[in-house]
């Protein structure tokens, strides 16, 4: 996998097989939700380019660089032990922003260095991306060459920051959690697709029972158990179906879709909510 889709699907990968079935669906909808005002761009053809931030987004600090459009933000918080950030650092929180920008490669990457407190150099320099600092955030920012689309990772100082909060006291009941596997992570975001979409996703390992009687063979295939259980629990829900290639199981839940996959290779359980943002 190439340097470009590592850093713009990070956020994506960790929900697996899932994008393949979700991304194939299309709609044309445009949305006149507004959140916020980027101070770089004033013409009137620009006025809904931050319609899809977050609006506590510190725009201020870390300005979109010739701002076209904003493709999604997100905001994730990750507690897995054996993860670390772009940073190296252990529970951490970020925002994630893909836009597209009117800046060349070279003026993207040249915009934020000069923009940082300080940067960030690494022992195996990337020519794609920049790192540093801004105030109180610790910023990536990338862009590939072969489009106009520029990447940003923006990492809050504390992962207990009150700003972070309010993104999940309304995190949807659909899917409960259970003894037999952990949450690591958690993202709240915007997606400019299908009219505009509200996005939740979590990601959960699975504790292995282990061989308890010592016969040298595993006691439980968790992965199988939890399968019938969901199978159980979710095949008369609305547009119920199950992949079993994939591990993707997927209905409709009021007004989210629900995309589930049960992913034994990645060791994980990865949960995916998704509604069209005029229900925001």
């Amino acid at each position: 996998m190439n340097k470009k889709v590592i850093f713009a699907l990070i956020p994506l990968l960790i929900l697996g097989i899932v994008f393949a079935f979700v991304l194939s669906d299309s709609s044309k909808k445009k949305t006149s939700q507004k959140n916020n005002t980027n101070p770089t761009s004033t013409s009137s053809e620009k006025k809904d380019s931050t319609d899809f931030l977050l609006t506590d987004f510190p725009l201020d600090k870390v300005p979109l660089y010739k701002l076209s459009k904003v493709s999604s933000n997100k905001i994730f918080v990750n507690t897995d032990p054996k993860n670390t950030s772009a940073f190296g650092q252990n529970n951490f929180a970020y925002y994630n922003v893909v836009f597209y920008s009117d800046a060349t490669q070279e003026e993207f990457l040249n915009y934020y260095k000069n923009l940082f407190d300080s940067q960030i150099i690494e022992e195996y320099e990337n020519s794609e991306m920049v790192k540093g600092t801004i105030g109180q955030y610790k910023v990536s920012a990338a862009h590939y060459g072969s489009d106009n689309t520029g990447y940003l990772q923006v990492h809050l100082p504390d992962i207990n920051d009150e700003t972070i909060n309010k993104h999940f006291t309304n995190f949807p009941e659909i899917f409960k959690s259970s003894t037999e596997i952990v949450e690591h992570e958690k993202s709240y975001g915007l997606l400019n697709q299908k009219g505009g979409e509200v996005e939740y996703t979590k990601y959960f390992t699975v504790i292995d029972s282990g061989d308890a009687n010592k016969d040298g063979k595993d006691d439980v295939d968790e992965f199988l158990k939890l399968e019938t259980e969901y199978k159980e629990q979710y095949q008369q829900k609305t547009n119920y179906s199950y992949d079993q290639t994939s591990g993707l199981m997927r209905w409709k839940d009021g007004e989210y879709e629900v995309y589930l996959t049960i992913s034994k290779s990645h060791s994980r359980i990865y949960l995916m909510l998704r509604k069209n943002i005029i229900n925001q």
